[in-house]
């Protein structure tokens, strides 16, 4: 008697497990680099520079100034932010791709590799070089700048639930991270340098720079 109940009871679990996983809509399962945080700030669709901006705003304290959706003359793209700081001037870029992420840095396109639901199996999706992006604005600016001795960085930030799984970079002035590595990232480029402009100097070349702003400072705040 204790044997049939238990099978039948056994049999129940198993129905109803299978009835929460066929009504569970399918989403897509977090590949980020640490546990999976409670609720993201942010989704692929608004990230953006501003939360780079967050992440990075302990450096105001040292006299840094950012920049947004620059557009420089002769310029084809417009830069998603710039920081400029003692030790140079960062370029960053925000991929807007989620899921495993593999690429060169002379590819035309790298891959993501996205997995839907649970055992689901995994989707490749082409999107745009971004270290190929990144590097034609980050050469627009040293252009507009010309001056060799400010040091120019490039960083490409893609969103947290992301999981760079093959990436291959090999410039020393290129960085490829996710959000929750980008302040430890430029922390470290930061010290490699020290201080390389003056203060004064930084301050005048963000008036020469926000002048290009395409949104202005007053309205991203």
């Amino acid at each position: 008697m204790l044997e049939n109940i238990a099978i039948i009871l056994l049999v129940v679990i198993i129905l109803i497990m299978l009835l929460v996983k066929w009504v569970t809509p399918a989403t897509p399962n977090y590949v980020g680099t640490g546990p999976q945080p409670a609720a993201l700030p942010y989704t692929l669709e608004d990230f953006c520079a501003y939360h780079s901006h967050l992440v990075l705003s302990p450096f105001e304290e040292g006299g840094a100034r950012f920049l947004f959706d620059v557009k420089l003359p002769d310029a084809d793209d417009t830069i998603d932010m710039i920081m400029l700081a003692k030790s140079g001037a960062y370029v960053f870029e925000h991929a807007k791709a989620q899921g495993w992420i593999s690429g060169m840095e002379d590819n035309e396109k790298w891959t993501q590799h996205i997995q839907v639901g649970y055992g689901g199996k995994s989707t490749e999706r082409k999107f745009p070089n971004p270290v190929i992006t990144v590097n034609g604005k980050t050469k627009a600016l040293r252009k507009f700048l010309d001056n060799d001795g400010i040091h120019v960085r490039s960083i490409v930030v893609f969103p947290d639930f992301c999981l760079m799984s093959n990436i291959k970079v090999f410039n020393p002035n290129v960085r490829v991270v996710t959000l929750n590595q980008l302040l430890p990232t430029v922390v470290a480029l930061n010290g490699k340098t020290g201080t390389n402009i003056t203060q004064r100097d930084l301050n005048a070349l963000f008036d020469e720079l926000v002048e290009y702003e395409v949104i202005p400072q007053e309205e991203f705040e």
